[in-house]
């Protein structure tokens, strides 16, 4: 069975929405669409959208803010969609977290031909962008963690933590990697942000955070993140 793709749309203009909305349908794509930045945020954690079509200019709010925030938890493809056609304005769209741009008046045909592309792209190698453990599945496309059918989406640092212990899982990963590893020898942070990122990873995926048992701590070194297959029988 062929799971069936989620379009999320973002735009200030209700008829836009549903013309995009109507021609996803079509497709037999699932769909949703948000008139507001934050309401548009909300939405984006629950749906979880496997592409977002975002319009540059919403009400009161800059649709490339939007789509640079939103990078911190999707990496789902944003397909902007404007009135706007200054090169400038594209360029920014592009570099600063969009996959592609189309101008209005647009042909729906075309947009539904971009967003098929995307998301051919997208599954292409799919199953490499999965890591499996026992109990934790991890997303690098989403950028995400499955765990007993429940999707948890993390911020960035969370899942890059979380991804290079599962890469070393069962094994004690030191609090100078972890540092070095996420943000880089030279920044000026100190190397306690990694237990505080790594608290609030444990209470996204620990069924009791003060007791983990996910991601323990080894005393003089660092964490470790166990598999469920070594502490099932305890």
């Amino acid at each position: 069975m062929v799971d069936t793709h989620k379009i999320m749309i973002v735009d200030d203009d209700p008829h836009i929405c549903e013309i995009v909305q109507a021609y996803c349908e079509r497709e037999g794509f699932l769909s949703a669409y948000s008139h507001r930045g934050t309401e548009a945020m909300k939405l984006l954690t629950s749906f979880e959208p496997d592409l977002i079509v975002l319009d540059v200019m919403l009400a009161n709010e800059n649709g490339i803010d939007w789509c640079m925030n939103a990078r911190s938890y999707t990496n789902a493809p944003i397909v902007f969609l404007s009135s706007r056609e200054e090169d400038e304005v594209k360029i920014s769209a592009l570099s600063y977290g969009g996959d592609d741009y189309v101008t209005k008046p647009f042909s729906p045909g075309v947009l539904m031909a971009k967003i098929k592309a995307h998301l051919r792209r997208v599954s292409t190698g799919r199953r490499e962008q999965l890591l499996e453990l026992p109990g934790l599945t991890l997303d690098f496309f989403a950028q995400s963690v499955n765990m007993e059918s429940r999707t948890i989406l993390l911020s960035k640092k969370e899942f890059s933590l979380l991804s290079y212990m599962a890469q070393n899982v069962n094994r004690a990963v030191s609090v100078d990697a972890l540092f070095q590893l996420i943000w880089g020898t030279e920044s000026v942070e100190d190397t306690r942000t990694v237990a505080v990122h790594i608290s609030n990873l444990r209470k996204k995926i620990e069924a009791d955070p003060a007791h983990p048992e996910r991601i323990v701590t080894i005393r003089g070194t660092g964490y470790m993140l166990v598999a469920r297959s070594a502490y099932a029988q305890t």
